[in-house]
Order: C-alpha cells, then sequence, then structure tokens
C-alpha cells in the first residue's frame, strides 16, 4: 500500500468522525490556511514596528524609492514599487478589478476585496486571501506575495523597521493547473492539481506529471466512493471534497509543491490534510527530508529539541511530541525547510497546521 492510499483512508476515517457533530455550512474560512495560524520558531529579533508604521525597503542591501507598511501580520508593499523597484511586471484591468503580476512563468493574479486580495496563481486558486490596503489611492499587497510566489526571500533588519528582499531566478520551466470537477447528488468534488513542463529531462517530467496526476485521480475516486456509501449525512447536506496546491520552491533545481485536500461531511467543520513534495527536477525524484538536508545527517539534534520547546510553550498542547520521526511532512520555503504537522496532532484544531521554519543556516547548510 502506498502513502497515498493509506492517507487517503485516514482521511475518510477522519471525515466520519467530525460528521457527527452540528452543521456549519461549508466555504473557504472553514479551511485552515495555507499560511498556518499554527506555531513558528521566532526569526531573530522581533519586529518593533507597529500597524501601519512605515517600513523601509531594501533590495539586496540598497535603498528603493517608496516605502511599505506594517500591516495585521505582514509587511505591506505598494504595486508601484514592486514594478519599479523589484523589476516584476504588474499591470491592471481596470474593468476586472484585478492586478497581474508576472516573473519569468509565473503569474499571480490578484482580485482585491474588503477582506484582501484573492490570488490565483499559474491558474491555482490560493485557499485564502492576502492582506490588502490602499493608501490615498495607492494599492498595497502583502509582501509574502512576492515570497511565497515570485522567487524572493525577506528579512526584517533594524528591529523590524527595515525589509529586505532578495530576488533569484526561479527554475526555467513551467507549471499549469488542471482541474477534475465531479457532481453526483450525493457530492460535489473539485480538485485542482498541477503539471510541469519545460523540463530538459523528460522522463523526469512524465514521472513527475504522471505523480501528481495519479495523486489527484486517486483523491477523486476515494472520495466518490466515501460519499456513496456514507450518505445520508447528519444534516442531510451534500458533502463536499476539494483539492487544491500551492508552490513554495521553485529554484536551484528543486520544486516543493504544498498540497491540501479537504472534506466537508456535514459536520461542524470540514477537515482538511496537507502533504509536501519536493522533487529534484534532473530525474524527477520524489526527495525525503534526509535527502534535501543530507549534507548535516544530524539535523534532528537541531529541529526535535526546537520544537518540543516551542509546543510545550503552547497552551493546550496536547503532549507527546519527541520527534519528527523518519519520514516528517515538510517543504522547502524561501530559504530554509518548514516542518509541518496535521490537524490535532499535538494541539486543537484552532492552530491548524503547526508549523515550524528552519532556515537552512540554522541547520548547518550553505
Amino acid at each position: 500500500m502506498n502513502k497515498f492510499t493509506k492517507i487517503t483512508g485516514t482521511l475518510i476515517a477522519a471525515w466520519v468522525l467530525v460528521a457527527q457533530c452540528g452543521p456549519l455550512a461549508p466555504d473557504a474560512s472553514a479551511l485552515p490556511a495555507w499560511r498556518s495560524i499554527g506555531v513558528r520558531l521566532p526569526q531573530g529579533q522581533q519586529p518593533a514596528v507597529q500597524e501601519g508604521q512605515p517600513v523601509k525597503i531594501t533590495r539586496q542591501g540598497k535603498s528603493l524609492k517608496q516605502q511599505g507598511l506594517q500591516g495585521r501580520e505582514d509587511v505591506l508593499v505598494p504595486l508601484e514599487l514592486i514594478r519599479k523597484g523589484l523589476k516584476v511586471k504588474v499591470t491592471q484591468d481596470a474593468g476586472a478589478n484585478t492586478y497581474t503580476l508576472k516573473k519569468q512563468n509565473v503569474t499571480v493574479t490578484l482580485q482585491p476585496s474588503d477582506t484582501g486580495a484573492k490570488a490565483i496563481v499559474n491558474g491555482s486558486t490560493q485557499v485564502l486571501p492576502y492582506e490588502w490596503k490602499v493608501v490615498n489611492g495607492e494599492p498595497y499587497v502583502s509582501v509574502k506575495v512576492l515570497t511565497d510566489h515570485l522567487g524572493f526571500t525577506s528579512s526584517r533588519k533594524e528591529a523590524g523597521k527595515t525589509l529586505d528582499l532578495v530576488p533569484h531566478r526561479l527554475n526555467d520551466i513551467r507549471i499549469e493547473t488542471r482541474t477534475i470537477e465531479k457532481n453526483i447528488p450525493e457530492a460535489s468534488i473539485k480538485v485542482e492539481y498541477p503539471q510541469v513542463g519545460g523540463l530538459r529531462s523528460k522522463e523526469a517530467e512524465r514521472k513527475i506529471n504522471a505523480l501528481l496526476q495519479s495523486r489527484a485521480e486517486n483523491f477523486v475516486q476515494a472520495s466518490l466512493k466515501e460519499a456513496k456509501e456514507n450518505q445520508p449525512s447528519p444534516n442531510g447536506s451534500p458533502y463536499e471534497y476539494l483539492g487544491n496546491y500551492t508552490v513554495t520552491y521553485n529554484r536551484g533545481g528543486l520544486l516543493s509543491i504544498l498540497e491540501q485536500t479537504y472534506a466537508y461531511t456535514g459536520g461542524a467543520h470540514g477537515i482538511s490534510f496537507r502533504e509536501g513534495l519536493t522533487f529534484r527536477l534532473s530525474d524527477g525524484k520524489l526527495l525525503t527530508l534526509d535527502e534535501v538536508l543530507r549534507a548535516n545527517p544530524g539535523f534532528r539534534s537541531i529541529v526535535d529539541p526546537a520544537i518540543a520547546k516551542q509546543l510545550q510553550a503552547t497552551e493546550g498542547y496536547f503532549g507527546g511530541f519527541e520527534t519528527i520521526g523518519n519520514n516528517p511532512d515538510f517543504y522547502l520555503k524561501e530559504n530554509g525547510v518548514v516542518i509541518f504537522f496535521q490537524l490535532y496532532d499535538y494541539l486543537p484544531y484552532v492552530f491548524g497546521f503547526p508549523e515550524f521554519y528552519f532556515s537552512f543556516p540554522e541547520l548547518g547548510i550553505r
């Protein structure tokens, strides 16, 4: 039995348990965010900048003309600075009320609203919107749009009063979104999954795409089976199954993808599951964390105590964490790795997916 089959079985068992609770209409707000609300390791000194205060923006240490603003969670960067200072192509469609940011083969379309800017990346709809603000007629968006999708890394300096952005060349590949939709009386199913193109090795390209497609198709088939065999739902509502993804890292010959599946089966809320997939583009190999961090085989001696300390300091911690184990969930991000856990593994649902970021230098990898 492969790992995906085991995951699907675990998910379906969890969905049945969740369905015993009271009703709540399914919507995107019920899904834990891609940008987890869980636990993160502190990254140096905490910013001493209040919301709304200016933040100096630099590019590789060189000051840019315009400034950013401290938002509720992250620094907000003006789109004009992104266009002129960072040399990212930015266009506006006033009629559709959208802005499009493009770097190499990555296209991010932002659709602003009162709750933030919905992002569609190469055709893939991201789960939650990015923070968005208009100041004196000028639009600002969370810097996470740049670091999540457009190949920038960021660091806070001068007690958070300066944000330095470093651009990196993305892998010269194409990523397109494919969609599978099924609607039956018992359920609606929609899955978005990626397909890659432009790899030098066509065998590696075929290998990666076959795996990504089969995972999506297996999820759809498992969802159809579960929906037909477990009706009616506790409150009579049709089931809903969703699958989507985000590309978290796309440079240096590596491609990291975070997949999320969601199921609502008539309970108090849906249940989600995530899995990180990191590929080596030269041969299409799906890498383990040990293979990614092979330069430091003893990395667990760094991450295990750090994660344990953070969990123990979190109210509601269930206990039981000792080590990330042999095959932990992870994905690559900016200049490091994010190790994460599933809902309910160690913390209540409200914490989402607990995530722990470690930069490569922290792990002794240069």
